[in-house]
């Protein structure tokens, strides 16, 4: 039968291992914590789910790791957007080329999108354009004006970052705003050899509008931008970080670099094969519409 004195001696031991088990914890959590502070400067809206698998804690699920970020404010909010920056051609010229296509690899199919931004006290416009199957931004520019020449300045950072590669199977997808069917920004997409796809409905343009969200709410926001010269700065460093290290579900985690640089060591049969939406409403108009020429 134990004495009292080594039933007390047990009871501090345990206490005293009680204690150094939740400061033990505590410092873990700070440390996570402080890991989660430091991703935020670089990713201030990145998904608690996403900065779970950069930070990969020790002995720490996610569903903890979450409650502990949003109790420490490092949860995120959803911006809105309310500015137009479409205004629609009413030619038929480019028909939607998207139905039933699928891809399997970069230089397939480019979209591309203008979005606002505000500063201070006006809009500057952002042009994107971004190789669906991996994400990756390959042109993009920043201006005062909503005006075409920014689409072409995008267009051809876009050319000149795939400069060597094959593009004879490429599709360039667009709404039908006026600055796509800019003669100069036809003639260098028909000068490359590819082909022009216009969506008929804003959701058969989603990657791109979603593209736009990220590199604005994500990055953009939350930088202290007070000039265009300021923009094109922040703009140019955060795309540089949207392509090196934001990781998406759709890449296996991957960034757009990162799983670029897979795909040399993927081969085409084991990949997975994407689809694009489209509108079936708006394919039979436009399939009408086509017939209707041939008479």
């Amino acid at each position: 039968m134990k004495t009292l004195y080594e039933l007390e001696k047990a009871s501090k031991q345990a206490h005293a291992q009680h204690q150094t088990k939740e400061l033990m914890a505590t410092i873990n959590e700070q440390e996570i914590l402080n890991q989660i502070a430091q991703l935020r400067i670089k990713h201030p809206v990145l998904g608690l789910k996403k900065l779970y698998h950069k930070v990969k804690p020790v002995n720490m699920g996610r569903d903890r790791f979450i409650t502990l970020a949003m109790s420490a404010n490092l949860g995120i909010e959803k911006a809105k957007n309310y500015r137009r920056t479409t205004y629609s051609t009413k030619s038929n010229r480019y028909r939607n080329l998207l139905e039933g296509l699928l891809i399997d690899d970069i230089n397939q199919l480019w979209v591309s999108d203008i979005t606002y931004f505000w500063v201070v006290d006006r809009f500057f416009y952002i042009v994107l354009i971004m190789d669906v199957y991996s994400r990756k931004i390959i042109g993009h520019y920043a201006s005062a004006l909503l005006v075409a020449l920014a689409n072409v300045g995008a267009l051809k950072l876009a050319l000149k970052t795939r400069k060597g590669q094959m593009l004879n199977q490429l599709i360039h997808h667009s709404d039908k705003g006026t600055q796509y069917v800019f003669s100069e920004y036809v003639q260098l997409l028909q000068d490359n050899n590819i082909q022009i796809s216009m969506a008929n409905t804003v959701y058969e343009n989603s990657h791109s509008e979603r593209l736009n969200g990220i590199i604005k709410n994500e990055y953009l926001s939350h930088r202290n931008i007070q000039t265009l010269q300021q923009l094109i700065k922040h703009l140019d460093r955060d795309v540089k970080l949207y392509n090196q290290d934001r990781p998406h579900w759709e890449l296996n985690m991957m960034s757009p670099i990162e799983y670029e640089e897979s795909l040399s060591k993927t081969p085409k049969c084991q990949r997975t094969k994407m689809s694009i939406y489209v509108d079936s409403n708006t394919v039979c108009n436009q399939k009408f519409a086509n017939q209707l020429v041939l008479f």
